[in-house]
C-alpha cells in the first residue's frame, strides 16, 4: 500500500485536491435559501423535453370501424290509424246515411266538409284496398324522415285540393275515394329528395319507384270505364298531384345539413311554394264560389 501510495504522489496525471476539512460545515451562514435552517425548502421542477412533443404515438393495427346511421323502421301510426277509420266507414256505412253527408256532391259545394269527407268513402273493396296498401307504402319513410305532421298536411290537404280541381274541371261529378291524397303522398316524396338531397338512402331507387308508380296510374286511367265501372276523376288525380310537391317543399321541416346548394335559395323556393298553394286554393274556391255555387242558387230561386 506505501509503494502505491508513492506512485500516486509521484504521476504526472494526478491532481492534489487542497481543500478546508470536509467534517466542517461548508454551508453558508444561517438564512441562506439554500441553509439547511432556512424555513423555505426548494425543490427542483423537472421539465420535459421537447423529443417527448414530437415523439409520434403508436398507430393501431385495425383502426376504428366507422359506425354509420341505422335506418330505425318506425310504424307509421298516423296512416294506419287512417286507414283503419276508412275500413270501418266502407264495412259500416249505409247508404241513406254516412255516404249521403260524406260524398262529395256537386250539388252541395256550399257544404264545405265535403271537400274532405269524401276520402273517407270509397266505391267497391278493390278501391279501398288498394288506397290503403298504397298509403301505407308511401307513407312510411314520410313519417320517419318528415314527421308525422307534415304528413298528414299532405294528405288532407291533396284531398281538398283534388276536389277542388275536380268541382271545377269536372263539376257534375261525384267523388269518393282518397286517390287524391295519395296521389299528393306520392309527387310529394320529389320535394323530399329535394330538400334532403345528399342524406338519403337509394335516392335513385325513391325517384324511379315514384315515376313507375305515376305512369302506372296514368296508363290504368281508362281501365274503370271500359270495363263500365264509372267514371274516374282524372281531375282530382291531378290536382292533388300537382298539390304534393308544392305542399311538400311548404310544411316537411327535415332538410339536408350538408348541401352545397345556399340555404336562402332553398328558402325562397319554400316560400314561393307556399305562396302558390296559397294562391291556387283561393283561387279555386273563388271559381267554385262565382262560376259554378252562386248560378246554381241562382237557378234553384
Amino acid at each position: 500500500m506505501d509503494a502505491e501510495a508513492a506512485l500516486l504522489d509521484t504521476s504526472p496525471t494526478s491532481s492534489t485536491l487542497s481543500s478546508p476539512d470536509l467534517t466542517k460545515s461548508t454551508y453558508p451562514e444561517t438564512g441562506s435559501l439554500c441553509s439547511p435552517n432556512s424555513p423555505t425548502i426548494i425543490t427542483p421542477i423537472l421539465k420535459k423535453g421537447r423529443d417527448d412533443d414530437v415523439t409520434p404515438r403508436p398507430t393501431p393495427r385495425h383502426p376504428p370501424a366507422i359506425r354509420k346511421q341505422k335506418f330505425r323502421m318506425r310504424p307509421p301510426y298516423l296512416m294506419i290509424c287512417i286507414s283503419i277509420i276508412e275500413i270501418t266507414v266502407h264495412c259500416l256505412g249505409d247508404e241513406a246515411t254516412l255516404r249521403r253527408w260524406l260524398v262529395y256532391d256537386p250539388r252541395q259545394r256550399v257544404q264545405g266538409w265535403r271537400f274532405a269527407s269524401y276520402m273517407l268513402l270509397h266505391s267497391n273493396a278493390l278501391h279501398l284496398a288498394l288506397n290503403v296498401v298504397i298509403q301505407l307504402v308511401l307513407a312510411t319513410p314520410l313519417e320517419v324522415e318528415q314527421g308525422r305532421l307534415g304528413v298528414a298536411t299532405i294528405y288532407l290537404g291533396g284531398g281538398v285540393c283534388g276536389a277542388l280541381g275536380a268541382s271545377l274541371l269536372q263539376p257534375s261529378l261525384y267523388l269518393v275515394g282518397a286517390s287524391a291524397g295519395v296521389y299528393a303522398l306520392l309527387t310529394s316524396h320529389l320535394a323530399h329528395l329535394y330538400l334532403c338531397h345528399g342524406e338519403l338512402r337509394y335516392a335513385g331507387w325513391r325517384l324511379g319507384a315514384v315515376l313507375l308508380l305515376a305512369g302506372a296510374d296514368v296508363a290504368s286511367l281508362p281501365v274503370p270505364a271500359l270495363l263500365g265501372c264509372g267514371r274516374v276523376g282524372w281531375a282530382a288525380h291531378v290536382a292533388g298531384a300537382l298539390a304534393g310537391p308544392l305542399l311538400g317543399l311548404a310544411v316537411f321541416p327535415n332538410q339536408s345539413k350538408k348541401d352545397a346548394r345556399g340555404r336562402r335559395f332553398v328558402r325562397f323556393v319554400r316560400f314561393l311554394s307556399a305562396v302558390s298553394v296559397m294562391l291556387l286554393v283561393i283561387g279555386a274556391i273563388l271559381g267554385n264560389v262565382y262560376l259554378i255555387a252562386l248560378p246554381q242558387l241562382r237557378k234553384a230561386s
